[in-house]
């Protein structure tokens, strides 16, 4: 859940004379190598929402949350295939090969506000056409919205921007035989506009703008954090995403309609993101769905075969019963090679990722620290240990200024320096994996000794200190 929701506003904010819970805090309470930094908290709305959750109907409620925003997301985007003219057959086969290809993604993670919001800005962007209601003034609001959840939220007026753009190409160089009047432009001006505005009504004003691009511009932070590595081309999720795409780009020269600008220059955009950062999967899908269901309405009665198509409605449904009973199996296996379906069997207890055994040692023994940490156990240890102990990094990247991650990865990853950067730091205590490179030099270390160890974490101590 990253940092603790029920310190949130209660940590007083630098300046102010308030202690209170009206007071909102901008540096970290939570670090012991970056405490007082400035602390953009851009997602503090979902956190407040998630400890709602947790408080009402606790660990239950955390997994049940991830399941209502992928349902919900796979519901519009769903509603958007069928309002792209798309069967309802194939629109269901869509939505579970989107499944397919975002499996792994809806963890309670702040990313969920964002898939939810693309999906929503995107319908409404599609569905703004002549003949039909007007609905972009919803689109300000939803900014307001998603800036106090995610930063993702940039996403929205960008979205908006791009698609202006391409229908002022269109407008300009008759690209289309039905080109966007002036009214149609004249709405989105006024939406991009508007949805600057509301983006600016959230604690951190204006900063909130910059701090995706403060984000995607740690280089240092790209290249340690897996999820913004590129994808792995072999993956087969990623081998379903490059045959989703394929499908599209050879359905576009069949179909009778020609392209719109702005559906092209959204594929290639977000493909160039998915490209950049394996997190960007799920945006792509969210795209890419609505534009293979176009052409799909406009290209899948011409070869769809007769059996199918028969009016018969007994055959029909026997048909397409006996296609999916052979075509999901099949896709579930390319997309799950390893661990096959029993990846979603449900498990009891705490998940095999978190170091629960190591914590409560932590809370039992109470070792003297400092403490340096996995990166991916941050915001667990904070959830757990604080204000006992404060973590040495988490996954607030935002927080720890490049030299802080430097020395994390110097350490973690063992570069020639790391023994005197972790001597310098004065680190006390390692909780780290416990099959990680850095347990196994420091199980040999004459002045370190294993305090605790299990099969996920372990935790060593200096010798001598009490």
């Amino acid at each position: 859940m990253g940092a603790r929701a029920d310190t949130l506003l209660t940590v007083a904010v630098p300046g102010s004379s308030s202690t209170g819970p009206s007071a909102f805090p901008t540096t970290d309470p939570f670090s012991a190598t970056a405490q007082g930094a400035e602390w953009l908290n851009h997602a503090w709305g979902f956190e407040l929402l998630l400890y709602g959750v947790y408080r009402l109907a606790g660990t239950t409620g955390l997994i049940i949350t991830p399941a209502l925003f992928a349902v919900g997301t796979f519901a519009l985007l769903y509603r958007l295939l069928r309002r792209e003219g798309l069967g309802r057959g194939w629109a269901l086969a869509l939505i579970a090969l989107g499944a397919m290809a975002t499996r792994g993604f809806w963890s309670p993670r702040p990313q969920l506000v964002t898939y939810l919001f693309l999906t929503l800005f995107w319908g409404l962007l599609r569905e703004d056409r002549p003949g039909r209601p007007a609905r972009l003034a919803w689109l300000p609001l939803l900014t307001f919205v998603w800036v106090n959840l995610h930063g993702g939220f940039i996403i929205g007026p960008a979205l908006i921007g791009l698609t202006l753009a391409a229908e002022l190409f269109e407008r300009a160089f008759r690209t289309q035989e039905t080109v966007p009047d002036g009214r149609r432009l004249g709405r989105l001006t006024v939406t991009l506009a508007g949805c600057g505005l509301a983006a600016l009504v959230n604690p951190f004003h204006y900063h909130a703008l910059l701090f995706p691009f403060q984000v995607m511009g740690d280089r240092l932070a790209r290249a340690f954090i897996t999820e913004w590595a590129s994808p792995p081309f072999q993956h087969p999720q990623v081998m379903l995403i490059e045959g989703l795409l394929l499908l599209t780009l050879v359905l576009l020269l069949w179909t009778p309609r020609p392209a719109r600008w702005r559906d092209l220059a959204a594929l290639v955009v977000f493909v160039h993101l998915t490209l950049l950062a394996i997190r960007n999967v799920p945006l792509l899908v969210i795209v890419l769905l609505p534009l293979l269901g176009r052409v799909l309405a406009d290209t899948a009665p011409r070869w769809t075969p007769a059996l199918i198509a028969a009016r018969d409605w007994v055959r029909r449904r026997l048909a397409i019963a006996v296609a999916a009973a052979v075509a999901v199996p099949v896709v579930a296996w390319w997309s799950l090679p390893l661990g096959g379906l029993g990846e979603f069997v449900p498990g009891l207890g705490v998940a095999p990722t978190f170091p629960s055994g190591a914590v409560e040692f932590l809370k039992r023994e109470r070792p003297p620290g400092p403490l340096f940490n996995d990166y991916g156990w941050g915001g667990y240890l904070i959830w757990h240990l604080y204000p006992d102990y404060r973590v040495s990094i988490d996954g607030r990247v935002a927080v720890y200024v490049p030299r802080l991650l430097a020395e994390h990865v110097e350490i973690h990853n063992l570069h020639p320096r790391w023994r005197q950067t972790l001597d310098r730091l004065g680190f006390g205590l390692v909780f780290i994996r416990a099959r990680s490179p850095l347990a196994t030099v420091l199980r040999a270390a004459p002045d370190w000794e294993v305090l605790y160890e299990d099969r996920i974490a372990v935790i060593l101590g200096r010798r001598g200190r009490s």
